[in-house]
């Protein structure tokens, strides 16, 4: 089986993800206000893209597992009914979005993934750029005339309801067997994060 490797920047948390093929998840480039404010929680220039973007690999929850430094994962919702936004707690490195413990779906967001293995050739091209409304600077004119956003979502939805009948959701690297999060979510309201940007 095909894996790619997993690892925060500083190595305290490992793990791997089991992608026997590009087309076994699908990479997206997102630009929404709340992918942007979780960076900023984080650190900002080393996670978003030159547009403000947050590269992402879209799989099945059951092909990710963690070998070593589980203990450092930390969770961030941007609202109490927002998604489970993931990092490691040791050094800031984002993990990964997800939905609530029953939908099986895992964003795993590239900066986890280790360089060699962030490859076209291993995740597969970039299929659409989510929300490039609110790229900053502008998308290029040609990424946008190219941009497929509904094949993508149709894609994603096929892949969920793919993973869901082939029972892919479980285990969950991020909830355990009773679908509590793996670290107690800490809420950080959107409002308290427009405050804070105008300290």
């Amino acid at each position: 089986m095909a894996t790619i490797q997993l690892r925060c920047e500083c190595g305290k948390l490992q793990g791997k993800a089991e992608v026997p093929t590009p087309s076994s998840g699908n990479r997206v480039v997102c630009y929404c206000k709340d992918c942007q404010a979780f960076a900023e929680q984080l650190s900002p220039e080393r996670i978003l893209t030159a547009h403000r973007g947050t590269a992402i690999f879209q799989l099945s929850p059951a092909s990710v597992q963690w070998t070593n430094g589980s203990e450092q994962i930390r969770c961030l919702r941007l609202s109490p009914e927002g998604l489970f936004r993931w990092y490691a707690g040791c050094c800031k490195t984002p993990i990964a979005n997800t939905l609530k413990p029953g939908f099986p779906f895992v964003g795993l967001i590239e900066k986890v993934i280790s360089a060699q293995d962030r490859t076209e050739e291993r995740l597969g091209p970039v299929r659409a750029h989510a929300y490039p409304q609110h790229a900053n600077p502008p998308l290029p004119e040609d990424i946008l005339r190219n941009n497929r956003v509904w094949p993508m979502m149709i894609r994603v939805l096929l892949k969920i309801l793919g993973w869901k009948l082939t029972g892919k959701g479980r285990p969950n690297p991020f909830f355990d067997r009773h679908s509590q999060p793996m670290s107690q979510p800490e809420i950080v309201s959107t409002k308290k994060l427009k405050h804070d940007e105008t300290l």
